[in-house]
């Protein structure tokens, strides 16, 4: 590997401002310097690095994992231990935040392995890579959804790098120490680490820092201060007029409109609201913070809905939910936040309750838990089973009120609906760990299961139609009603099955029969 002496002007140009923030300078220098003619070997391969580096930095995790992959090929071919490592663990990076956990943990136990061996043989400061290598170790546990691990790791993480040039390192492990703190409401720490995060001034990640400072002012009810940040954020849109900057000021603007008791501002709030979903293309590479935002404001403009629900008793209302909830499944399957994916389903199941649809009701409590579990989510997979284990309790009493045409109070306060979307906006510090930077197109050709929506490996059951079930989902479901989820044809034939049937008289129209 080239020694600093032996390294161009211009990529040790690039690679500083890289570390400092200024990716977008950083990357024109990179990529004009690969197209001149004559370069060397060794001037290519640092070239290939820096490319590699940039391309995660952007979130052009696709690009990143094949400049890793070559990196990790020529670094075994050369012998260069340092770039393998560098190799490595940018790959691993990209791989759990695209929800590859399985496959990112070999990756962090072979890197360990080498690790131990620079340590032995080399004589340079190794604490950046350690941060580094310790933060995707925080993210494997932040998708395990062990909080107390992520934060221990993501603390040693910024130890290690205290004093680095490398104002990412630093930045990421503040953001998230505080997005930690805030997940287990200990706001006054949150508030701390967010803090120091801003004053990092890390360009990429300053909205992010003063989008989470926003969040926890309004979770300690200090709405002033809340909107004095607001103007920090208009500052940084006016500065640079990206996407990012303006997406993130409308969405905190609808947050703050959100939080008046005045029906006008809430409102105000719902158009700001469809505003940032409308301004969002659910189809293509996204920026991990945006996919936040964009995932948030459908959450609260489904809350928005309720709270009129609520008020109004009116369960058309419901129709027009459905929508945002379709949205919401779409978005977080393709971007793989099975958190999200999860908790929707359990709305879904909520809201079927509000009509009686008990069947309806089951089946979606059922493919929540299936998400959960597939993907070992086990905080959600417990309170799935609770939520689950309460159904079955409430059976009876659900008939009565069906049978006396309970109000909609009723069946809302039963059904726990204030409860479920209240966690998932407060929870919305899990999202920023969840939400995944990512081309849907490395995925377009594995074969999904209709009920979890994890890959199928080894076996599946295919049914006629085509509908594909993983092992443990196809079980489920003979256990459930034993019939296909898409034509509602049996699974297994020796059992009997109970055939789904889907209501489509309209909401409306059933209050006004409920009326006459």
């Amino acid at each position: 590997m080239m020694t600093k002496q032996e390294e161009p002007e211009e990529l040790i140009q690039a690679e500083k401002l890289m570390h400092q923030g200024n990716i977008k300078k950083a990357s024109q220098i990179v990529w004009e310097f690969g197209k001149k003619n004559n370069l060397t070997d060794h001037e290519l391969f640092f070239c290939k690095l820096l490319k590699a580096n940039i391309s995660y930095k952007r979130g052009r995790y696709t690009d990143a994992i094949n400049y890793s992959d070559q990196i990790i090929k020529e670094s075994q071919e050369r012998g260069y231990i340092i770039s393998l490592f560098d190799g490595l663990m940018i790959k691993a990076f990209c791989l759990v935040t695209v929800g590859e956990v399985n496959e990112t943990e070999n990756i962090i136990e072979q890197s360990e392995a080498l690790f131990q061996r620079m340590k032995e043989e080399l004589t340079i400061d190794l604490r950046e890579r350690e941060s580094f290598m310790v933060r995707i170790k925080a993210n494997i546990y932040a998708w395990r959804g062990d909080i107390h691990q992520t934060l221990e790791y993501n603390q040693k993480a910024l130890k290690l790098a205290e004093g680095s040039d490398d104002k990412e390192l630093t930045s990421a492990s503040l953001i998230n120490i505080a997005i930690r703190h805030e997940l287990v409401r200990d706001y006054k720490k949150a508030k701390v680490y967010a803090e120091r995060a801003i004053e990092i001034g890390y360009q990429p990640f300053l909205g992010v820092a003063i989008g989470i400072l926003i969040d926890i002012l309004l979770c300690l009810n200090d709405i002033e201060n809340a909107k004095s940040w607001l103007e920090k954020i208009s500052e940084l849109r006016e500065k640079d007029d990206s996407k990012m900057h303006f997406t993130i000021y409308l969405y905190y603007k609808a947050l703050l409109l959100k939080s008046s008791l005045r029906a006008k501002n809430r409102v105000k709030s719902e158009k700001l609201f469809k505003q940032v979903v409308d301004e969002m293309d659910i189809s293509g590479r996204t920026v991990t913070f945006l996919g936040d935002k964009h995932i948030l404001a459908l959450i609260n403009l489904c809350d928005l809905l309720l709270i009129e629900l609520r008020m109004t008793n009116d369960l058309s209302i419901i129709e027009e939910i459905n929508p945002y909830i379709e949205k919401l499944l779409e978005f977080s399957e393709q971007h793989r936040s099975y958190w999200v994916l999860a908790e929707t389903h359990l709305l879904q199941a909520k809201l079927s309750l509000l009509t009686f649809d008990i069947k309806k009701a089951k089946r979606f409590l059922t493919q929540a838990k299936q998400i959960a579990d597939r993907f070992k989510l086990t905080q959600i997979s417990t309170k799935i089973a609770n939520e689950n284990k309460d159904l079955l309790e409430k059976l009876e009493l659900w008939e009565k009120l069906k049978k006396s045409g309970a109000s909609v109070a009723e069946r809302f306060n039963l059904a726990q609906l204030e409860e479920q979307i209240g966690g998932m906006v407060q929870n919305r510090a899990l999202l920023v760990s969840q939400i995944i930077e990512t081309e849907v197109s490395i995925y377009r050709d594995k074969k999904i299961c209709i009920v979890c929506r994890g890959e199928v490996l080894r076996f599946s059951y295919i049914c006629n139609c085509g509908a594909l079930y993983c092992r443990n989902c196809a079980r489920t479901v003979i256990d459930l009603d034993n019939v296909c989820w898409a034509c509602n044809a049996p699974i297994d034939y020796t059992k009997p099955s109970k055939k789904f049937k889907y209501r489509t008289e309209t909401l409306k129209g059933q209050e006004k029969a409920k009326k006459k």
